[in-house]
Parts: C-alpha cells; structure tokens; sequence
C-alpha cells in the first residue's frame, strides 16, 4: 500500500474509532451499560478480503491495561446462535436431507398434535405460531436464583407446545422454543449430538477456530463478561447457567463472530439458499431505539430492507453480562462486523454495528 492510501486507511481508521467511542460513552437507558467494547470488522471478499480487524473500546481509560487485552476473549453469542443454527440447517437442505417446505412434523414429533401443520421454514423465520418463553415470569426468577436450567421437554410442557398454545401461525412471533426444536431436528437429521453437527457443518467450514456449543457452568470460566443486574452484583460466570439459553449457546471471539456473517456465501451455500436466508419478511411494528428502519427477518438472519438504511442483515443477542451483534452489507466492497459489550444493551450494539457498516461502505 503506498503511503497516500495508508494514510487515508489511517485517517479512516481514527475517524471510526472516535465515533464509536463517542457511541459507547452516550448513556443509555440499559440497568447494565456497557464500559468496553469489543469491534471486529472486514472488507471485501475471497481472496481479496482484508485480515480481520479488531479494536477495543472502553468509556474509560483502564490504567495499565493493554488496549488489545479483550480481544481474545471468548464471549456467549447468545441469540446469534439462530444464525448458527440455520445455517446449519440449510446445509442440510443443501444435500436434500431436510425439506424447508416439507411438514416439520417429519423430524419434530413433538409438533404432531398440534392443530395446523407448519413447515421448518416457519420455524425458522418464526411464523410457526409457537409460543416464547421470553416473557414468563417463572424463566426470570429461576435465572436470577441460579437455579438449574429446565431440560427440553420441560421448556416444550411449561409453554404447552402440545398443547397448541402460542400466536396464529403465519404471523411474526419471536419464539426460542422454536429454534429449541431446530436444534433437535438437526440432530435427528444430521445424526450427531449438536454441538459435533455445529463444528462439522458451520464452525470447521467457516473456520471459526474458537467457536463451540457450551453446556456446562464451568464452561463459563474465563469469558468476556460485565455485570449483570440479574445476580445482585454476583459474576455472571458463577450464577448463570447456559442451559437457560433453551436452543443452546454459542460461545466465540468478535473476530469469529465476524467471519461466520462474511463467511456466509455461495462458497458455503448455494446461492437459491443464501437468497431464501435473507428474503426477510416485515416484522410489523417499530422497534423504538434501534436502527432498523423496515425491520424483517428471514431463516435465522435479521435484514434491514430499507434502501437506504440497508440493506444489510444479521443477528443480536440478549443476555446475562453480555450484547453481542453481527452484520454484514453486500456491495462492491462487503463488509461485515461484530460488536462484543460487556453490558445489557442491545440497541447500542446495533448501532455500533450499523456505525462501522455505513462508514466502510461509504453510505453516510
């Protein structure tokens, strides 16, 4: 690079870590705001896509701490996992073992009884009419006493899945329990325990050299955690337990978490199904504090379908201690990026996100 373009990369490079800075150091609504931030991002793709890049933010200055110090940690990806998830399940489509449009009840019996038959694409785009757990006030309290998680089976009874509870089918619902049941169709039709069909079918193939499927407190130790008001103070790698996320957990660095949104092409997929993942339908409604203008959702991905805005697509998750965000924009020059903070606010994540998207891509 000659010294005119390394100067502008420099330039560039300022500009965007003084603005997400300025982000992080806004105050926000959330109980748990965020003191650090973890930014990975890339441009461009194949073999002409640059080396991952990854900054470190933080509200303030930490006396004797290495500006890289975070960058290597693990973190929970928490609802990022969808993603994950189907992705994998599309590579099973690929190979003609799973049918998106075929009845779901082939490989999800617990659907039998239920009084309208849905496809596994409903699911993954939560239109199956499933009910959430998100909101009960039994999950919260049992989270915050650190009890242990509820097994499947009890997640499916407590939200009466058999039952034929939750919202019309067709209609957008946001449902965990949904994807707890991708996760057993994938093990049920890929023949593996989900944590080894993750790493054969998207971890080892995107090379995510750091991602796994926790399952245990003690895989907790050692994560990229901030506090949490859920625990009274208590670190939230000893009184959380990963179970509560019901369709498994995910954990993995921000650089990880940035090649698995850029890692997403038709060198993994073919194209007919990377266009159905991101073929988001309008979730209806705003979404106040975020940067979504004409929000959808499409197989595992949230897309922004605003021209303008977007388009770009991805995931956030929720979660004890942690707000992870992963977005990618086509163009040109793709680029995609991951945001890691060490608190509970989803909205500035997105927005950081958003932020490095817009200025690498040229859009403001």
């Amino acid at each position: 690079m000659d010294k005119n373009k390394m100067a502008g990369a420099d330039t560039e490079l300022g500009l965007l870590t003084a603005a997400l800075t300025g982000l992080l150091g806004e105050e926000g609504a959330s109980p748990a705001p965020a003191a650090t931030a973890i930014v990975a991002f890339v441009r461009g793709r194949g073999a002409d896509a640059e080396p991952v890049r990854t900054l470190v933010l933080r509200r303030k200055p930490v006396r004797g701490a290495s500006a890289a110090d975070p960058a290597d940690r693990r973190a929970l990806v928490y609802s990022l996992t969808k993603t994950i998830l189907a992705a994998a399940v599309l590579r099973l489509a690929a190979r003609g073992v799973v049918d998106l449009d075929g009845p779901a009840e082939r490989w999800l019996p617990e659907l039998a009884g239920r009084p309208v038959s849905v496809s596994v694409a409903q699911i993954l785009t939560h239109r199956a009419g499933l009910p959430e757990y998100g909101g009960r006030a039994d999950y919260h309290a049992a989270v915050a006493a650190g009890a242990e998680p509820w097994s499947g089976d009890e997640f499916l009874a407590r939200c009466g899945v058999a039952q034929g509870e939750g919202p019309p089918v067709g209609g957008f619902a946001y449902s965990n329990i949904g994807y707890l049941l991708i996760g057993r169709l994938l093990e049920r039709a890929g023949g593996a325990p989900l944590a080894e069909l993750l790493a054969r079918e998207v971890f080892g193939p995107l090379g995510l050299s750091s991602a796994s499927l926790l399952r245990d407190r003690s895989d907790l130790d050692g994560l990229f955690f901030g506090p949490s008001p859920n625990f009274g103070g208590a670190p939230v790698a000893e009184a959380y337990h990963p179970g509560w996320v019901s369709h498994g957990v995910a954990a993995m660095t921000a650089a990880d978490a940035c090649r698995l949104i850029h890692g997403l092409t038709e060198d993994y997929l073919p194209d007919a199904l990377l266009r159905r993942m991101r073929d988001g339908l309008p979730v209806g409604g705003p979404m106040g504090g975020r940067p979504w203008v004409e929000p959808s959702y499409g197989l595992g991905m949230m897309v922004e379908l605003d021209p303008v805005a977007g388009p770009y697509w991805g995931h956030t998750g929720g979660g004890p201690g942690v707000t992870p965000a992963a977005f990618h924009a086509p163009g040109p020059v793709p680029v995609s990026v991951a945001v890691f903070l060490d608190g509970e606010d989803g909205n500035l994540a997105e927005w950081m996100a958003v932020e490095v998207l817009h200025r690498l891509r040229g859009v403001r």
